[in-house]
């Protein structure tokens, strides 16, 4: 899928991985209505397949932490295992600890919690992506 274009206002790219159609609508939604650009996709393949597709990387990654066939997890190791790097938040409906523990030590950035308001939201995206390029411009 090709991201939304809201004009010139927008100032991130945000790719929303998700098995949920209406999830993926609401974040979508949820994004724009941030200012921001958001491209969605159903599965961790069909975001693996369109990062092959092209050279365009988005800032930020929302990863569903459950989706039946690839999880949040498997689509955070092939992102690494192909030096692909962006900031990643994954979210879900779990809030155990050692979810959290898991993916941080995959390369989350951040983990939420359905549901997330829209405050909540831009200030993690906001956070993650300063941090990533802060240490890009440390390199």
């Amino acid at each position: 899928m090709t991201p939304d274009s809201a004009g010139p206002t927008l100032r991130l790219s945000i790719a929303i991985v998700d098995d949920e159609e209406l999830v993926r609508i609401s974040l979508r939604r949820l994004c724009r209505a941030l200012g921001l650009a958001a491209s969605v996709y159903a599965s961790g393949k069909e975001l693996i397949e369109a990062l092959d597709a092209r050279d365009a990387r988005p800032d930020c990654l929302l990863l569903d932490a459950h989706m039946p066939d690839m999880t949040g997890l498997e689509v955070q190791q092939q992102l690494v295992g192909r030096g692909v790097r962006f900031p990643t938040i994954v979210y879900s409906a779990d809030d155990a600890p050692e979810a959290l523990d898991r993916y941080a030590g995959a390369g989350a950035v951040a983990y939420l919690r359905k549901p997330m308001t829209g405050d909540q939201l831009m200030a993690t995206i906001e956070r993650a992506v300063t941090a990533s390029r802060a240490t890009q411009q440390a390199r």
